[in-house]
């Protein structure tokens, strides 16, 4: 039987190349950014209202404002929103580029992880 990497399975040092190789292909860090429930409600609530200031995010969920800024500031920092000021206001919007880009890269990298798990003919 193969794992993952490709390499027969029950050796502790694959399943530990193969364990750092998938860590290496998925940005989990952008993924569990992405889909905390609050995130992914401001997510959706900037997919459907467009460029938002913090004052007219904030006024559509229960948390306080502060929460909401800390929530798009960790969104702006892995890229999820885009963050511009406009004379005194600072208005945020879906990377919507940035975002499918990562989608397919995390594809492309597993197709290929995958495609290494079959065995040889």
């Amino acid at each position: 039987m193969y794992n993952v990497c490709g390499d027969e399975m029950g050796s502790d040092k694959n399943a530990l190349a193969c364990g750092n190789s998938i860590q290496e292909s998925i940005d989990f860090d952008f993924y569990k950014t992405l889909f905390d429930p609050v995130r992914s409600e401001i997510l959706v609530f900037l997919v459907s209202h467009g460029k938002k200031n913090i004052k007219e995010i904030s006024e559509s969920f229960s948390q306080d404002r502060s929460v909401i800024s800390r929530h798009l500031d960790l969104m702006n920092r892995y890229g999820i929103v885009l963050k511009t000021k406009q004379d005194r206001n600072i208005f945020y919007e879906v990377n919507n580029t940035y975002i499918v880009n990562q989608f397919e890269k995390t594809t492309a990298n597993l197709k290929h992880l995958l495609e290494l798990a079959k065995p040889p003919a």
